[in-house]
């Protein structure tokens, strides 16, 4: 059996909302024609030169609420099992226990709009709401996806937070009230459901297992000829041999093929390992694949197509290929400017 993913509690969440916002860079420089002489030092800006520039970025300003949906306020108690049957290990569900779901929605959210809004609050900042994998892990090591970052389907709510349409109305009355409303995102990795034949979960490392192409010839995925090596990467190119489990499925379907996915066992967080390893088994997509970029440019444009969203905090930036986020995050901030969102704005975690 692999080795579950850690327990992620309330407390390890909240620490994780540590984040550095990637910022615009500054106003463009004067032009030649303005610069003082290069004998002279520049003159201080003006106090009204200042107030006429405009902000460099208006929505760094915001007053953020980061709310974990299941653990603020339990709106509807028909959703509390997330339409699934069984004991807490099925369902995911038992409010005695901090590692299970609690009943908190998005009903409880949009009740409680005006609390928020009167703590100061103008932009919300909703933990991950897509479906997640229930429950991983067994025994004692067994704990549910609550806080929503083990997602098995990222086309729709999470049923114990409730349905998309609540999610609309949540979004849209949150407006109403002078609030923005943004998603917590997660391209790195998605809920465990490819395992290893071998049964081993140790990293290793590209250097010692490289990457091999159909004809088992060595390729490095992000050298020279990278994309040439992978679209030619077959089961046989990974250190480990990855297996879907019978019965385990993701939307959208080509999240079902392991080929997506590093397959280099658990990060040690150091390394090369931070970006290429599984989080304690969570399937680490392989970011530098074409397929992947283009695969996560489609699952996020779908949510600023559809929903009034006002953004994305972007979650472990760090573990995730540099040359994705280039493609990735020009990909949505054009997308949601030909929608006529030229302020839609993205914020990443940089978590140590």
């Amino acid at each position: 059996m692999k080795r579950p993913p850690l327990r992620r509690t309330a407390t390890a969440v909240l620490a994780a909302a540590l984040c550095a916002a990637l910022v615009p860079a500054l106003p463009a420089a004067a032009s030649v024609a303005d610069r003082p002489a290069a004998s002279a030092p520049p003159a201080p800006p003006s106090d009204a030169r200042l107030a006429a520039e405009p902000a460099r970025h208006d929505l760094t300003r915001e007053q953020f609420y980061f709310v974990l949906p299941d653990r603020f306020a339990n709106g509807d108690r028909t959703n509390d099992r997330g339409g699934l049957t069984g004991s807490r290990t099925s369902t995911g569900y038992d409010p005695t226990d901090k590692g299970f779901y609690q009943g908190g929605d998005l009903k409880g959210l949009t009740d409680r709009l005006d609390y928020i809004k009167g703590l100061g609050t103008t932009a919300i900042w909703l933990a991950p709401i897509f479906k997640n994998k229930p429950v991983q892990g067994e025994g004692k090591d067994a704990s549910a996806g609550y806080h929503g970052y083990w997602i098995t389907d990222f086309t729709q709510v999470d049923p114990h937070f409730g349905t998309n349409a609540e999610l609309t109305k949540l979004i849209d009355k949150a407006h109403d009230k002078g609030m923005k409303v943004f998603f917590d995102v997660i391209t790195n990795h998605t809920a465990d459901t490819v395992d290893y034949a071998e049964k081993e979960y140790g990293y290793r490392p590209k250097g010692a297992y490289p990457y091999l192409d159909k004809d088992g010839r060595p390729f490095d995925d992000r050298g020279t000829g990278a994309r040439k090596g992978i679209a030619k990467a077959d089961a046989d190119s990974f250190p480990y041999t990855p297996v879907v489990r019978t019965g385990e499925k993701k939307v959208p379907a080509w999240l079902n093929d392991p080929m997506m996915y590093h397959n280099r066992g658990d990060s040690t967080f150091a390394g090369e390992s931070g970006e290429y390893g599984d989080f304690s088994g969570l399937d680490d997509l392989w970011t530098e694949r074409p397929e992947v970029v283009s695969g996560m440019e489609k699952i996020y444009q779908k949510w600023v197509r559809d929903f009034g969203i006002d953004g994305f905090r972007v979650d472990t930036v760090k573990h995730v290929d540099l040359d994705f986020w280039t493609q990735w995050a020009t990909a949505l901030d054009t997308y949601a400017a030909e929608r006529g969102r030229d302020d839609f704005f993205m914020f990443g975690e940089v978590y140590s």
